[in-house]
């Protein structure tokens, strides 16, 4: 997976050096364009920020074809859409862009399907592959299901274009949009997914905000749990775009490099999450370290189909008992273990334990577990480490 972020209120259309230089320091190597930025009055730049895109040594990794549907001041008619989805399609190619995110015109399949069908030969020729979202309907002020809401029609589509020629944009923020749920959606779409799309709203109005911002005292406006898991439901192994350009045009410049390097914290996070239970099949073995809320999280989800070999954990006091059915060992047993086999940090105190296994020689492989997303909880979480 990739983590790739977007420029839109990081760099300035007229002198884009400065943002692409904080990009760059924040490890935010792989970038999403949306066009939207530079029209309609300002697409003589488009080639300049391309251009020092590329001096950067930055990847500009997927762009999205104008939309100006929701701004009620730019009517723009269905065939101004679909002559800057083309010039979109010529600009990818040109500079070597090989996905396009182009939105869907209205909510009707057979119309999509000749709009985009009107692309296909012109993709093909400029070696893109052009990417369908889910999208939303404003109806007065309201926003309501729109077209490709319905994971039937995703695939449908899909099928019958082929997937050379067109993929699936999964658009987090305009299903939150119509208030439908993530992981039903995504779990009828494994191996159609090409790239998530990250942005957070209030589930009323349209924003593009960083994940985990748009909270009240009632919690998140999100349910990040379901999207966690719709996502490895779909098998998904593609661009994780995190589209925050509202909370990035609103930010002093002073504090965008610092907003930058926690906009990666952040990708990377999802990425970690997103890849939890690939990265617990990839090893031939594993133990756990740790003896509480945590491990018994992962028995309850992983321990039929990736038993560990054991548990070990700090507190000698439980060392030889057994819980969730694991004997619990003295650390010092890491020792033994053959080189392959991997130490599951199941333990919030990860930076810590690291630097204890670290110092204790280990040189297996190190992760850390998470059970904020599980696919289930217990009804009640342990008070204290219940070892008998």
């Amino acid at each position: 997976m990739r983590v790739v972020s977007t420029v839109q209120g990081v760099i300035r259309n007229e002198n884009p050096r400065q943002g692409l230089n904080d990009l760059k320091a924040a490890g935010l190597e792989n970038l999403f364009v949306d066009l939207d930025q530079f029209y309609p009055k300002q697409e003589n730049h488009i080639s300049l920020f391309f251009e020092k895109a590329k001096e950067s040594g930055l990847d500009i990794s997927l762009v999205k074809a104008p939309e100006l549907l929701y701004d009620v001041k730019r009517k723009e008619k269905k065939d101004d859409i679909s002559f800057l989805a083309k010039e979109s399609v010529k600009l990818c190619g040109k500079y070597g862009v090989q996905k396009l995110i182009v939105s869907p015109l209205e909510d009707d399949y057979e119309k999509n399907k000749k709009f985009y069908a009107e692309l296909l030969q012109l993709a093909k020729e400029n070696h893109v592959t052009i990417l369908i979202e889910n999208s939303c309907k404003n109806v007065n002020g309201h926003f309501t299901r729109g077209m490709f809401s319905n994971p039937d029609d995703i695939k449908r589509f899909i099928n019958e274009f082929g997937s050379e020629n067109f993929g699936f944009a999964f658009n987090q923020a305009n299903m939150n949009l119509s208030g439908q749920n993530s992981l039903e959606y995504l779990s009828e779409l494994k191996g159609y997914v090409d790239a998530v799309i990250l942005s957070d709203n209030d589930g009323d109005q349209d924003a593009k905000l960083l994940p985990f911002t748009s909270n009240s005292i009632k919690g998140s406006n999100v349910d990040w749990t379901s999207l966690v898991r719709g996502v490895r439901a779909c098998d998904f192994d593609g661009d994780i775009i995190l589209d925050y350009a509202d909370t990035a045009l609103f930010a002093s410049p002073y504090l965008k490099p610092d907003l930058l390097s926690y906009v990666k914290k952040t990708g990377d996070y999802f990425k970690w999450q997103f890849e939890m239970e690939r990265m617990i099949q990839s090893y031939p073995a594993r133990v756990l370290f740790g003896a509480g809320n945590m491990c018994r999280n992962y028995m309850l989800n992983y321990g039929k189909d990736y038993p560990p070999l054991y548990t070990c954990d700090n507190n000698s006091d439980n060392w030889g008992k057994t819980f969730e059915g694991l004997e619990i060992k003295n650390p010092e047993e890491l020792k033994s273990l053959s080189k392959d086999t991997a130490i599951l940090i199941c333990n919030v105190y990860y930076r810590e334990i690291e630097a204890q296994l670290k110092d204790m020689g280990i040189e297996n492989p190190i992760e850390r577990f998470n059970d904020e997303f599980l696919p289930q909880f217990p009804f009640k979480r342990l008070d204290m480490t219940v070892a008998k």
